[in-house]
């Protein structure tokens, strides 16, 4: 794969975030595993994630936090943001979900993620990416969100908030003690 530009992360800190794009054939091969697995990915991250697939996706999850904030008893929206998610993420950890979870993405998440992935620089040395999804993966996104999955089942059975997720966003609605 080619990094081919560098970017700050903070223009404060001389931190730098390879953008990977990968090869047209990795990439092609991507696509087609996505087509195929759609479902698959749809029926693991259940009706909370609306970014595995759905249409207008984003919409929908703003349409029904709005709704619900609407109601008598409900006193406040929580929006969430996890900083850096997709590149935080643990490659053994996400391995080991996928194949629990959704099976039918197994073998292409293992092939293409068990090593670190290479990223050449022009001009410069080569970068190993081992943490994270690469960006310019088409499952990059199915990924995230079936390894996310796991933490989502358990907010949703501990407590009494409604929720609604799209990719590393959340926003949770309830009364204040709930959301606490």
């Amino acid at each position: 794969m080619l990094a081919n530009r560098l970017i700050p992360l903070d223009k404060g800190e001389g931190t730098v975030r390879p953008i990977g794009v990968g090869e047209v054939i990795r990439r092609v091969i991507g696509k087609c595993v996505v087509k195929v697995t759609k479902e698959d990915v749809l029926e693991t991250s259940a009706s909370l994630q609306v970014c595995a697939g759905l249409r207008s996706g984003s919409e929908a999850a703003f349409h029904a936090m709005h709704s619900i904030f609407q109601k008598e008893e409900t006193d406040a929206v929580l929006l969430i943001d996890a900083s850096n998610a997709f590149n935080a993420l643990n490659r053994a950890a996400a391995l080991h979900n996928i194949r629990v979870l959704c099976r039918p993405v197994a073998t292409y998440a293992t092939n293409t993620y068990r090593q670190p992935a290479r990223l050449f620089i022009t001009g410069e040395s080569e970068l190993k990416s081992a943490e994270g999804t690469t960006q310019g993966d088409p499952l990059a996104m199915a990924i995230y969100v079936i390894n996310l999955q796991p933490l989502i089942t358990r907010l949703v059975f501990s407590s009494d908030v409604k929720q609604c997720w799209y990719a590393d966003d959340a926003s949770g609605s309830a009364s204040l003690k709930a959301i606490k």
